[in-house]
């Protein structure tokens, strides 16, 4: 009988996981049965697994709600000299929503939203203390014998308030891949919505049997959380009604929207969907996403909505049944005579602002009429009518700048067209002449064109893309043509680094003679850090990996640590190019260390070792005498001395002692 803390008596294990065991225990103190949850001995030796350990304690400390599992106590007790930490929690019987859906099969979407409603409050409650879980999956979810929804293990849950902590810098990617937001398989910070994408992955699973997203490895699975769209899960639902898939996909699919903002904001908004999906009303995500072009004579039923949940679009004609708590229904009629009232002042105020653009501009118009009149029947002496030109001359404007020109042609109500002309002698820019030339008498409104000194002569413009950049300096100084010594570099899946990916103008550009082209050099593929992963567990360290646009190609070692962990990585915190495989070495967990079974019988010899996880056959050799009679079928001797490296099926060979009354007797 082992007992922790002076309180707990240990029994059998109900659990395990990646680096806790669960065992049933009784308080003896209180007489109740509890779960203890106690980090693996191999873990126990890192501080930064016993910290992560503490931090689950502490955040489900500070939870108290009907359905998340209660933490009663949590302390360290001492094992082979090793203080590991505990966790002490009320035991839940039952089973948990994998389990259930794998044995009876998919929910029907009423029963989902009644078996999601409570979770939903749990989050709510874990976010209002600040805490969000990050691993939120079918397999956390527990349904007691007594029906009651508990929302279990936070042991990769983080404050919200310790983001920047090492720890939480060092995870980044948590989580299991299937449930995983996109924001955490980028490696982003998830808060409160990263909690309910996961919720609706999970209740995706539960009216469907199969996750929104699967693939042949976890950053396979990742990838399309971050980049494809599920399918609507009412393509997996037979028997349903219209209105049922529209509800349906739209809560599943609004929780499952790729950015945070497109989902529900809170799980208690969610949680007021599911309800209104329980008792078959029309979901505000629904409404949200419904667009009307015109309701039918049934007020019930609007004609060519269509309805947008998350990126999945399904356009056709729904029924919706009447809730009696919405407005949306009840106030129609009053809301048709706000319209016709609102077109009505529409047209009025339309009118009447018509009718003062008219009058101005007739006003306008008269007074322009009676000025030109004026002008064209009024001699240049004033002595009674006759005919009178305006005209305007064309002043000299070479050598100016090509605006100063506009600006003084437009000053004297001419027209302006610019013209571009080669000229050797004359500067780029300025003005060489004008057609008609300069002192021509025009009417105003005239066009004059402007031609422009290009500067020297114009040249094409070779193609330079592909080149490096001292090879295409060449090409353009054989066009008389230079290079713009301001290279910008950008990353290229495709140009090799250092060659031209792309230049302005483009190849076949007409340019005067002398002047720059622009380009564009590659640096080469993308290259980004390897990041640190031993440690890691091996879907955690692919998941983090595919965020940075890099694959693992994973080889199991033999190790002592735990199987699934990560032992090694290639090329970590050197820099490699995006797309490049990195190697992780995973331990598979088959080396241990050996135990002593010396003065032992066989019996007890093969218990010790089975406790410590070796699974292997102990094989007897021959007696060795001895001449103590207490010896007689005690091990004297083993193949493998205590403390060795040994594989956890390797067969262990050991001789027990026979007591021989000769061996009493001195030799000689």
């Amino acid at each position: 009988m082992t007992l922790i803390a002076d309180r707990y008596e240990l029994g059998e294990s109900i659990g395990t996981g990646g680096m806790s065991d669960v065992y049933a225990a009784t308080d003896t103190a209180l007489g109740r049965t509890v779960a203890i949850k106690m980090l693996k001995l191999d873990m126990a030796r890192d501080e930064s697994f016993r910290e992560r350990f503490r931090r689950e304690a502490q955040n489900s400390a500070r939870l108290n709600h009907p359905n998340i599992v209660a933490v009663f106590d949590t302390g360290e007790t001492t094992i082979d000299g090793l203080e590991v930490p505990y966790i002490v929690m009320e035991i839940v019987h039952g089973r948990n929503l994998r389990d259930i859906v794998r044995e009876d099969g998919p929910l029907t979407p009423h029963a989902a939203a009644e078996f999601m409603l409570p979770v939903t409050t749990a989050l709510q409650a874990s976010h209002d203390a600040g805490i969000i879980h990050r691993d939120i999956k079918p397999a956390n979810i527990m349904v007691t014998n007594m029906g009651e929804v508990k929302v279990m293990d936070f042991g990769i849950a983080r404050a919200l308030d310790d983001a920047t902590s090492a720890m939480t810098q060092t995870s980044a990617v948590i989580g299991t891949a299937q449930y995983l937001s996109p924001e955490q398989a980028r490696g982003k910070p998830a808060d409160g919505r990263s909690d309910i994408y996961a919720l609706g992955c999970v209740m995706y699973e539960a009216v469907t049997g199969t996750p929104p997203f699967e693939g042949e490895s976890p950053f396979a699975v990742a990838y399309q959380h971050v980049q494809e769209d599920p399918v609507p899960p009412s393509e997996h639902i037979s028997g349903l009604a219209e209105n049922e898939a529209v509800n349906i996909d739209a809560v599943i699919l609004t929780a499952m929207a790729k950015h945070p903002a497109d989902r529900y904001q809170t799980a208690t908004e969610m949680a007021e969907d599911l309800r209104r999906l329980m008792r078959g009303s029309v979901t505000q995500a629904a409404r949200t996403h419904l667009a009307y072009n015109q309701p039918a004579q049934d007020r019930g039923t609007y004609q060519d909505a269509t309805i947008v949940s998350g990126s999945a679009v399904a356009a056709r004609p729904v029924e919706v049944l009447p809730e009696e708590d919405d407005a949306w229904y009840a106030d129609e009629p009053a809301a048709s005579r706000y319209a016709e009232h609102r077109r009505a002042n529409e047209k009025t105020s339309g009118a009447s602002w018509m009718q003062w653009v008219a009058a101005l501009l007739g006003l306008v118009l008269a007074g322009t009429m009676a000025y030109m009149a004026y002008n064209f029947f009024t001699d240049s002496g004033g002595r009674g009518f006759g005919l009178q030109e305006t005209l305007v001359e064309v002043p000299e404007l070479a050598g100016m700048t090509r605006a100063e020109a506009v600006s003084t042609l437009e000053g004297m109500g001419l027209q302006v067209a610019l013209s571009d002309t080669p000229s050797p002698d004359v500067p780029r820019g300025e003005v060489l002449g004008t057609n008609p030339t300069a002192g021509s008498q025009l009417r105003p409104g005239t066009l004059v064109t402007v031609s422009v000194s290009s500067g020297r002569e114009l040249t094409d413009v070779p193609d330079v893309t592909g080149l490096n950049p001292q090879d295409a300096a060449a090409a353009l100084a054989d066009a008389d043509l230079e290079l713009n010594t301001q290279l910008r570099s950008e990353f290229s899946e495709d140009v090799p680094e250092g060659e031209i990916i792309s230049q302005n103008p483009v190849a076949g550009a007409q340019l005067s003679k002398g002047s720059q082209v622009s380009v564009v050099v590659s640096k080469g593929h993308e290259r980004v850090t390897v990041p640190s992963l031993v440690g890691m567990d091996v879907n955690q360290a692919s998941a983090m990996l595919t965020s940075m646009d890099l694959r693992a190609a994973i080889t199991e070692v033999d190790s002592e640590k735990p199987e699934g962990e990560v032992v090694a990585a290639a090329g970590e915190n050197t820099d490699v190019e995006t797309g490049t495989a990195i190697e992780l070495r995973v331990s598979n967990g088959m080396l241990m260390r050996m135990v002593d079974i010396g003065r032992m019988n066989p019996r007890e010899a093969d218990d010790a070792l089975r406790r410590a996880g070796w699974r292997g056959r102990l094989i007897a050799g021959p007696t060795v005498p001895t001449g103590a009679a207490v010896d007689q079928g005690l091990i004297g001797h083993q193949s493998v001395e205590p403390g060795q490296t040994i594989r956890r099926d390797q067969e262990i060979r050991y001789n027990l002692w026979e007591f021989d009354p000769l061996a009493l007797l001195p030799r000689g």
